[in-house]
């Protein structure tokens, strides 16, 4: 999974998160990055078709409502 860093001014704009929802939003996006790497077309025939659980896709949306949850419940506005 990708790691960068986000050098985005906007990223300083006042909104600080504790390491716990930090971390959770880094897992929120590697389960999106997941689905996304899932979703990419792998070729013309059948024998390359992928196919998912709609229980699997249902836990994986949940658990991303859960991290994003907690993270927008973590968030503080920063002091002025």
């Amino acid at each position: 999974m990708q790691k960068d860093v986000c050098q985005s001014p906007a990223a300083f704009a006042g909104v600080l998160l504790p390491d716990f929802a930090h971390h959770r939003l880094v897992q929120a996006r590697d389960q999106l990055l997941l689905l996304a790497q899932l979703a990419e077309r792998r070729g013309e025939s059948a024998s390359h078709e992928l196919r998912i659980p709609p229980d699997a896709l249902a836990e994986t949306f949940e658990r991303i409502a859960l991290y994003l949850d907690e993270v927008l419940g973590a968030v503080r506005e920063a002091p002025p």
